[in-house]
């Protein structure tokens, strides 16, 4: 049992057992809530109100999958190109085929031109099985869709990197994975530039390898036409940090890995820490860094366990469109 479930399961036991010995002490007068009903009613709706979240957050949103449509104005596509793009599968222990099959039909709903998908589509901590093959749902997009991929830090193994630069890593399982993706033709951008003709626009890919677990390059890059836009893809948007400096800045990043750091509590927003350098702005949705547009979508699935608050997964569907007004 995961951690984020011991404390759940916790809670149940302790809130439900407080519940039962306020309603208890009510009934006496000579004790404290038996004195102070008011307390004793407002105590127990807050305990109630404890036990439902914690429902929601490890048996409800883990399992629900909502569309997230943006649209975002590039000078230069005048016919909209709509881009579907999912990160952080991890298919493994909590989620198998049968989710990936609802992730790739909510992607068929969209209706889109492009498919992309930003890393992360195992869990590989330590697992035994071959969790590989619960992406077999994703060979359903190739053929009706361009489909292309980057690598995540949970192909290569890489849990998290320390301030002092040390990583904590598992096994590095990014060549299975890289297997069954080219089994089903998925194609991959490690470090690689793709120019695509959609709707008679020229549109342009960068996918960079992850930037924990991979090795960041830029060569292949210096064969892109500047007049063209080109979209970065990264698992981890800490990625626009690397890029050149001398290069004209990417029309758009977009980028997964921080699950928008899976419990948001309001006013405090994200709990979960994904330790990335642009800071906790950048978890989730559509933000700008340096005039570039990053988005960062929340995933389709958890780390560290079945839980989410506030935040339920999410199918990202960006609309590109030059006649839309400037942000």
């Amino acid at each position: 049992m995961n951690f984020y479930s011991i404390v759940i399961y916790g809670y149940f036991v302790v809130a439900l057992l407080f519940v039962y010995f306020i309603n208890r002490d009510r009934k006496k007068p000579e004790l404290f809530f038996g004195k102070h009903k008011n307390i004793s009613l407002i105590t127990i709706a807050v305990l109630i109100l404890g036990i439902a979240a914690a429902v929601d957050a490890r048996f409800v949103e883990p399992r629900l999958l909502f569309t997230n449509e943006i649209s975002l104005k590039m000078r230069q596509i005048k016919e909209p190109i709509k881009i579907a793009f999912i990160t952080d599968l991890h298919m493994g222990e909590n989620k198998k085929s049968e989710w990936a099959e609802k992730v790739v039909k909510k992607i068929e709903e969209s209706k889109p031109d492009l498919v992309l998908m930003g890393g992360d589509f195992i869990v590989n901590y330590g697992a035994k099985e071959d969790e590989t093959k619960y992406l077999e749902p994703l060979r359903k997009l190739v053929g009706k869709y361009p489909t292309y991929y980057v690598l995540g830090n949970h192909e290569y193994g890489t849990a998290f990197v320390l301030k002092t630069g040390k990583k904590k890593t598992y096994s590095d399982n990014s060549k299975e994975v890289i297997k069954k993706m080219n089994e089903m033709w998925i194609k991959l951008l490690k470090n690689e530039l793709e120019c695509l003709d959609i709707k008679g626009q020229k549109i342009c890919l960068y996918g960079v390898d992850d930037i924990w677990g991979g090795k960041t390059d830029y060569s292949d890059l210096m064969k892109w036409n500047s007049n063209y836009p080109v979209i970065l893809i990264s698992h981890n948007p800490d990625a626009v940090l690397t890029w050149p400096e001398k290069l004209k800045k990417p029309d758009l990043v977009l980028a997964g890995h921080t699950h928008g750091g899976q419990i948001r509590l309001p006013f405090i927003g994200p709990l979960g820490e994904a330790d990335v350098a642009l800071g906790k702005k950048y978890y989730k949705g559509l933000n700008y860094w340096n005039d570039i547009p990053i988005f960062v979508t929340v995933g389709v699935s958890e780390t560290g366990g079945p839980v989410r608050f506030l935040n339920p997964p999410e199918v990202a569907v960006i609309t590109l469109d030059g006649s839309l007004p400037l942000h």
